[in-house]
């Protein structure tokens, strides 16, 4: 009889349990709609503004804003750093989040990087070990494209509440994975534009024009339709990699300027496409510009002006004033 019931409580976790149902990375608005104000999904939007998200929203959804809520940080001069365990628990934990809800995350479709972002913090809760969790494709502006569905004004104030990780280190790769790539095998992916990959433009907090040796470039705007927030179908985004020589699909690194934009290439790979043991380079060119013993090649050999050695404070990931 004690077993019986143990297996009856078993069952009865795995139906009302989400965390014990893997989510697909990726959902669409259609999903989303007969699940918007249940108590164990959660959407997070993502904008630039309270404001933004005051005039429009999801019903029931959650406003974070990237980079002043504090799901990045700068520590000794190196933006977009990861926080402490502690904070970021706090911070979910703030937006009335648990461990056990199933997560959606949309961006507001206004900025070039809104995408990075959202891939950003989608990324963050996989770091926490949070098992549901998704984008919606199309973000917030294929929602409010849909005539049929509501939307709310105003402010929605969450019930804050405890939220537990079990974080997963094999995620995050740093400079000695990276050497280990050049060295022996692997990929190193560049997500910037090619101008930066070629050393023709350079942004800070990369100090030095280039790329790291080795590396492919395959710039974020190749994974997403026509510059939006919709991203290539999966046959299309294998079809991208291929052709940039990627086929072993085991070991890659993405990295950018400071980790924003590398987040976007590290969920194709690893969340779409699949590809077994991706890591997010998170310190990027921010630390490995940063050390004179670490190599980069630039790769037309491009002349630069003198004043190109002075700290442009114009780089993509910095939000607006």
């Amino acid at each position: 009889m004690i077993i019986f019931n143990k297996y009856v409580l078993f069952i009865l976790i795995l139906f009302f349990n989400f965390n014990v149902v893997y989510a697909n990375p990726l959902v669409d608005k259609d999903w989303l709609k007969d699940k918007i104000c249940n108590d164990n999904i959660k959407i997070i939007e993502v904008h630039r503004s309270k404001k933004n998200y005051e005039l429009a929203h999801i019903p029931c959804s959650i406003f974070t804003n990237f980079y002043l809520d504090g799901w990045r940080e700068t520590r000794k001069k190196m933006p977009l750093l990861m926080p402490s365990r502690k904070d970021l628990e706090a911070l979910i934990g703030s937006l009335g989040i648990s461990s056990y809800d199933y997560v959606v995350i949309a961006a507001p479709g206004l900025g070039k990087y809104d995408m990075a972002e959202a891939a950003a913090i989608y990324f963050t809760f996989k770091y926490l070990g949070h098992k549901n969790i998704s984008i919606l494709s199309g973000g917030f502006k294929s929602w409010k494209n849909d005539w049929d569905n509501d939307i709310e004004t105003g402010f929605f104030l969450p019930q804050e509440k405890t939220y537990k990780s079990e974080i997963n280190n094999n995620i995050i790769a740093n400079k000695e994975d990276v050497l280990k790539v050049i060295n022996n095998n692997g990929y190193l992916i560049d997500a910037r534009s090619s101008a930066m990959y070629m050393g023709i433009n350079s942004s800070f907090p990369a100090l030095r024009a280039g790329t790291i040796p080795e590396a492919i470039n395959i710039p974020n705007n190749w994974l997403l339709i026509n510059d939006s927030l919709f991203f290539h179908d999966k046959v299309n985004l294998e079809k991208i990699f291929e052709y940039s020589g990627i086929f072993r699909k085991d070991g890659q690194i993405s990295f950018c300027n400071a980790g924003l934009e590398s987040a976007l290439s590290w969920f194709v790979m690893s969340e779409i496409l699949e590809f077994p043991n991706n890591k997010l380079y998170e310190s990027s060119l921010a630390e490995w510009s940063k050390d004179s013993s670490l190599p980069m090649i630039d790769i037309i050999n491009f002349s630069k002006r003198k004043d190109n050695g002075k700290e442009i404070d114009s780089f993509s990931m910095k939000p607006p004033e």
